[in-house]
């Protein structure tokens, strides 16, 4: 059987309300060659008919379903049966859009990147838009956000299988649990994985209030906190050589990340001289992610 080029990983839990969508703009891809692996983690509405009415529609989809583990083992299982050199994720209540896998392949087979995501919109429960998010772009962008945040939108990732499986990486393999993704993204950095993201909109990303994100949103600040603080000493050196270095053009998100991580050094120690590295960023937003820092560092 000729293996495809990409894998995409998907858990369902009592999807029902969006799972239709979720689907279809998989299957809408520019980008066709794909299995699409649909771990039906013990769901009680309607989720699992639905996902076997696309399933008799289309041979590309792979169905495993079974009693609750949660999304830690959901990911592992799909991820230890995918087939594809790349592994893209998606979530059941999420919107791809459809360039998103065409441009992922591009920019990682060019730039030989292990793991991708790209710019999103955040939309409410009804679907309508309230944010646009930026993403830093390059390698070393994304380094510098591991000071102060999460550089990808979980969902939003396509990640190389070889690397996985070179150094045996998989969700849950420390003792951080509830930030399951930050916890692999950094495991991945120590392993020397190349990170990146696209500069073009690839994801509609729900927010809904009553989900598992939220619901555990205290825990997963937490150790998103712990996490980081853990990454900057070990990291700390290659942090102030990238605080140092001259970018030709950040976007609003890249120029927030680079401002934290120089209050993060530099400010906390009375350095006033370093403002220099960001007396170019709009003053307003400067401020604000200033005093974001101050109030939760």
């Amino acid at each position: 059987m000729i293996k495809p080029t990409i894998s995409v990983v998907m858990s369902v839990y009592n999807a029902q309300k969006y799972l239709d969508e979720a689907i279809q703009s998989i299957l809408s891809q520019t980008y066709k060659d794909f299995e699409f692996i649909i771990i039906n983690d013990g769901s009680t509405d309607k989720s699992l008919e639905i996902i076997e009415k696309y399933q008799t529609q289309d041979e590309r989809i792979v169905l495993i379903s079974r009693k609750n583990k949660g999304l830690v083992a959901s990911l592992n299982e799909g991820i230890e049966k995918a087939r594809g050199k790349y592994i893209a994720r998606m979530d059941a209540d999420d919107i791809s859009l459809p360039q998103r896998f065409e441009k992922q392949i591009e920019l990682m087979e060019s730039e030989n990147i292990d793991i991708c995501g790209g710019n999103y919109l955040s939309i409410n429960s009804d679907g309508s838009l309230f944010r646009l998010n930026l993403t830093p772009q390059s390698h070393d962008l994304c380094t510098l956000s591991l000071v102060s945040k999460v550089p990808f939108a979980h969902p939003t990732v396509m990640i190389g299988k070889k690397f996985l499986d070179k150094y045996a990486l998989k969700y849950g393999q420390s003792n951080f649990q509830k930030a399951e993704d930050l916890d692999l993204w950094i495991r991945m950095h120590e392993k020397g994985a190349k990170f990146g993201n696209i500069s073009e909109l690839i994801f509609k990303y729900r927010i809904i209030e009553n989900s598992l994100s939220k619901l555990n949103d205290k825990k997963i600040r937490q150790e998103t906190k712990n996490m980081l603080n853990k990454f900057y000493l070990i990291n700390k050196e290659c942090i102030e050589g990238l605080v140092n270095k001259d970018f030709e053009y950040l976007n609003s998100e890249e120029e927030s990340l680079l401002a934290r991580a120089v209050y993060r050094i530099y400010l906390k120690k009375f350095h006033f001289e370093k403002l220099k590295l960001i007396k170019k960023f709009d003053r307003k937003k400067t401020v604000c992610t200033l005093l974001s820092e101050l109030v939760n560092g």
